[in-house]
């Protein structure tokens, strides 16, 4: 896949999705497909992990990828909206509201990756819709990625 084509945002959805969908495949080597949606004592990177956990990963690995490909504002949008979803999940995580994913209280590191990747994600969608509408004022062309 060629990236020197795409826009800022759309390359790091595609980076940051490739993360986490190889992030996801390696978890079901650790977890297996058992205790689906249990509060497990299973970890990768000292990421608290459980199959659910997996498999939701590979689904955002999968669609970051997959939107950056229909263009610039869908990538934002998916960038803004997932990271909104991602801080979200700290909120829950630190509120011990999500042994779905096994994530286990204020303590679980999941709870300062998802801060990190959704500031990061909500920050690159508002800073390319802000630098884009910028340039599409302006009217240089050359700077609309």
């Amino acid at each position: 896949m060629d990236l020197s084509n795409k826009g800022f945002a759309q390359a790091a959805a595609v980076v940051v999705g490739a993360g986490y969908l190889v992030g996801g495949l390696v978890g079901f080597f650790v977890t297996g497909f058992d205790n689906f949606v249990s509060d497990t004592d299973y970890t990768l990177l000292s990421l608290d992990i459980n199959p659910f956990h997996n498999v939701f990963h590979v689904f955002v690995g999968a669609y970051l990828i997959i939107i950056a490909q229909f263009g610039r504002p869908a990538t934002e949008g998916a960038l803004i909206g997932g990271g909104a979803v991602y801080l979200v999940a700290v909120f829950l995580g630190l509120t011990d509201n999500l042994q779905i994913l096994s994530m286990q209280g204020a303590g679980a590191t999941d709870n300062i990756l998802h801060t990190i990747s959704g500031s990061a994600a909500l920050g690159v969608g508002l800073l390319s819709v802000s630098r884009n509408a910028r340039s599409e004022r302006l009217g240089d062309p050359l700077q609309q990625r």
